[in-house]
């Protein structure tokens, strides 16, 4: 069935002089984008009405303007649009012309965070399925010898998202004459006021939003991806933004590792048993265990003589780490069990399903470093100051739009990488 909207010309055999512009649009699926937004058109299906504008042309519009930077607003991207021949074939746009107030109504009536969470699974969809057949076709012998299952890794942090209300422009909504405690209130209702550190000796106020997302992780940097994403108010406690991702990232991911912030031990057994999702997190300092001493390292030592005990494996039905001594010439030897079962329930922070102090828990915690740069590519600070944005979901928007734009960059630097590996092999 064709839906009726106005379509722009299209050619084929147009080459862009953007060639990752091009690798974009081949991975893009416009009947996808189509067929989803035909749903809130009551005129595409019937002849009655006018015909609606390809909403193709507003969605890869708002796509472009975070991929390209030398856009300012998005009341100058129509016009930046219309004198750019690579921007005008990837919006589909040729011969036909939109105004800024189009986006705003397309954003308002149809672009919602739901349904761009939608297409971005679907373009990460597309993307697995690519690089599952670039991986058997570049050699078939070592795909063999791959084990077929591993463990799905991802990373949580969040970046702050500035509103366009000004924290210095507030107004207080009382009659106190002198300073006081009364609350504030800004032209973003929905917004806080929260902390963002751009360096490790100064802090600074915000008043906006912060952008949480899970990032998959991956050896190779170019498949690092984003797989959910979601926008909560400043002043939201992390421990309550983390039970929505986790609901996202169900059948997604085995493992998440989280930062400091989220310290309950009883969630951690909870969200595991829910959505069968191992949350990881580095213990803390102060951290203690009932009957066990710990080391330097936080390695359980044995309560007769302080020395490291030897973790040996995870009993998955009891959830009882099962470790060992391996001291030698003990006086308590012959009076030793020499094995200790400590459960889990006793600090599933420290004694997850692989213990912190471990060569394997120590390993998941340092991938968190390693993956910490890409969430400060994605704050875009002075961009989001410039934009006349406010309230919540049009930030959970937002948000989700910049994640999708961060794939696709992603997917042309990829492609770029493969195909320079073949040239020089």
């Amino acid at each position: 069935m064709i839906l009726r909207f106005k379509y722009g010309s299209v050619n084929n055999e147009y080459q862009y002089e953007d060639k990752k512009l091009k690798i974009i649009d081949e991975h893009l699926d416009e009947n996808k984008i189509r067929s989803l937004f035909a749903l809130g058109y009551k005129s595409c299906h019937s002849e009655k009405g006018r015909k609606p504008l390809d909403p193709v042309i507003s969605y890869k519009a708002h796509l472009l303007y975070f991929l390209k930077r030398d856009t300012v607003s998005f009341n100058e991207l129509p016009e930046k649009i219309n004198k750019d021949t690579d921007y005008r074939v990837f919006c589909r746009c040729q011969g036909l012309s939109f105004t800024p107030g189009y986006l705003s109504l397309f954003r308002k009536y149809h672009l919602t965070s739901e349904m761009a969470a939608q297409l971005h699974q679907d373009i990460f969809d597309s993307l697995n399925d690519s690089l599952e057949t670039t991986k058997r076709s570049v050699d078939e012998s070592e795909a063999k010898t791959e084990p077929k299952d591993c463990l799905r890794i991802g990373i949580w942090d969040s970046v702050p998202m500035p509103s366009y209300s000004s924290p210095y422009k507030d107004t207080k909504h009382c009659n106190c004459q002198k300073p006081c405690k009364c609350p504030k209130y800004f032209s973003d209702k929905d917004a806080s006021i929260g902390w963002q550190s751009e360096k490790p000796n100064r802090k600074d106020k915000f008043l906006g939003y912060r952008k949480h997302t899970v990032l998959t992780y991956d050896p190779d940097k170019s498949k690092r991806l984003p797989i959910v994403t979601t926008a909560q108010t400043a002043t939201t406690a992390d421990i309550e933004v983390i039970e929505e991702l986790l609901k996202l990232c169900k059948g997604k991911l085995d493992i998440l590792l989280v930062d400091r912030a989220i310290y309950d031990f009883e969630q951690i057994n909870k969200w595991y048993l829910l959505y069968d999702i191992l949350v990881i997190v580095r213990p803390k300092s102060n951290a203690v265990l009932p009957d066990y001493s710990l080391s330097n390292t936080g390695t359980p030592c044995c309560p007769q003589m302080d020395e490291p005990l030897d973790w040996s494996y995870l009993d998955s039905e009891d959830n009882v780490h099962i470790y060992n001594c391996v001291k030698r010439d003990c006086i308590y030897e012959h009076e030793c069990q020499r094995q200790f079962e400590i459960p889990m329930s006793q600090h599933p922070a420290l004694l997850g399903a692989f213990p912190a102090h471990t060569r394997c828990g120590r390993l998941l915690l340092s991938l968190r470093k390693l993956i910490e740069p890409e969430f400060g590519i994605q704050t875009l600070w002075s961009r989001l100051k410039s934009l006349p944005f406010r309230r919540l979901y049009n930030f959970k928007l937002l948000s989700q739009l910049i994640d999708t734009v961060h794939l696709l960059k992603k997917l042309s630097k990829g492609f770029q990488h493969s195909v320079f590996r073949e040239g020089h092999t």
